[in-house]
């Protein structure tokens, strides 16, 4: 909070909901990518790996009002 007493960025419900939903999503993929692909390699295992860890703390920071590590990466072009 804000010491005028407003909400900062990852506490409005808006934010929190919306990184809650996308990071359900990156979950989802990531998810889908390790049991259902038709090869089994390392690589792909990795990167699926990759998409649930980060849209998990996509998921844990929107429920917390904290900045995910998504978020920290800063604006990209």
């Amino acid at each position: 909070m804000k010491p005028d007493g407003t909400p900062s960025l990852y506490g409005r419900r808006l934010y929190r909901v919306v990184s809650v939903v996308l990071g359900l999503l990156i979950v989802g993929t990531g998810l889908y990518a390790l049991l259902f692909a038709p090869e089994s390699d390392l690589l792909r295992a990795l990167v699926a790996l990759a998409l649930v860890v980060v849209g998990g703390n996509m998921v844990h920071a929107g429920w917390r009002a904290r900045a995910s590590w998504l978020s920290r990466l800063g604006p990209l072009p």
